[in-house]
């Protein structure tokens, strides 16, 4: 599983596996503030006045590094409708400048970007300002005014991006946000099975 930020993933073309078409870039994703489980995305179509569409996050099959995949055309409901607001959901674009704070009431600063899933299915940390990352674990509760954190050191800094090391940056943030742990772990046993079947050769 890869791991991607909104900001990178952000108007990102999509394209319908089943058909092989772009049909818009990706514009927004709304989420739950409890289970940071994402419940769709928002499509905007080409052209300077193209039309709105929404994607179930069931229909999203991955988030790559140039174009998203979802599986057909028929997942998308195109209209005219706003993204209101729903009780216990957030849009990100909305929720972008919502400031986090630990519960001595100290500010740890305001979302800037959020940490996804390469599913696009669940949102596993949010970026502060300040270059902080703040894993969406058990210390950390989401609310629509306000993000509260349970002790200062939960936010950890993100590394700067050093020329002789590419892809350091994104190793460190995904350990941070957990993502890849269970990968990592049937790598290990598959190594160690592979030791125990020379062993008994």
């Amino acid at each position: 599983m890869s791991l991607e930020t909104w900001k990178r993933a952000h108007n990102l073309q999509v394209v319908t596996r089943m058909e092989g078409a772009f049909v818009g870039r990706l514009e927004d994703f709304q989420f739950d503030l409890e289970t940071h489980r994402i419940y769709g995305w928002r499509l905007k179509a080409s052209g300077m006045f193209g039309k709105a569409g929404g994607v179930p996050a069931a229909a999203m099959e991955l988030i790559g590094r140039d174009v998203a995949f979802i599986d057909s055309e028929g997942a998308i409901e195109w209209g005219s409708s706003r993204a209101d607001a729903v009780d216990g959901r957030a849009w990100a674009s909305t929720y972008k400048g919502t400031q986090a704070i630990s519960r001595r009431g100290r500010s740890l600063g305001a979302v800037q970007d959020f940490v996804i899933d390469g599913s696009g299915t669940r949102v596993t940390g949010l970026v502060l300002h300040g270059a902080l990352l703040l894993p969406l674990d058990g210390r950390v509760q989401t609310g629509p005014a306000a993000i509260i954190v349970e002790a200062n050191d939960v936010a950890v800094e993100l590394p700067g991006d050093e020329a002789d090391e590419p892809t350091n940056w994104w190793v460190r943030v995904r350990d941070a946000v957990g993502v890849g742990a269970r990968q990592q772990q049937a790598e290990l046993e598959t190594e160690a099975t592979g030791l125990d079947d020379k062993e008994d050769a």
